[in-house]
């Protein structure tokens, strides 16, 4: 059951930038379809400098600002923690700790629509839903 102050507040609607064409296309599409749409970009600190570059003309093409969300803790930090083992499809710590942890702090309790633009022809056991419990 939502509490009160659930309920008062107005739904945020969130679309996530990766940098690729899969979320530019979904940002682009709902630009002028969703007012206040917010956009964020989560920043691992270990993107190749062409998505940086992207995000800023991204930003700057489409009169948009982009909030860039990034962990206090770095990729080396997390790479130690995990005892040098990389991020893969099966141990995808760098999306859980580097990505999706900075995305629900910056979301918090509030109640958010996220709009995540995915490839049709991606397998479904390959997609990643974020979706904030409204309990």
């Amino acid at each position: 059951m939502e509490n009160a102050e659930q309920i008062d507040k107005p739904v945020r609607h969130i679309v996530a930038l990766s940098g690729g064409k899969d979320s530019t296309a979904l940002a682009v599409f709902l630009r002028k379809k969703i007012p206040n749409l917010e956009y964020v970009f989560c920043d691992s600190g270990e993107e190749l400098q062409e998505t940086y570059d992207y995000i800023y003309k991204l930003q700057d093409y489409l009169s948009i600002d982009i909030k860039w969300l990034k962990d206090d803790r770095d990729f080396e930090y997390y790479l130690d923690m995990y005892k040098g083992v990389l991020p893969d499809p099966n141990k995808r710590w760098c999306t859980r700790m580097l990505k999706i942890k900075p995305f629900e702090e910056y979301v918090g309790d509030e109640p958010i629509i996220n709009y995540v633009g995915i490839r049709a022809e991606r397998n479904s056991k390959d997609r990643v839903y974020f979706q904030k419990s409204q309990t």
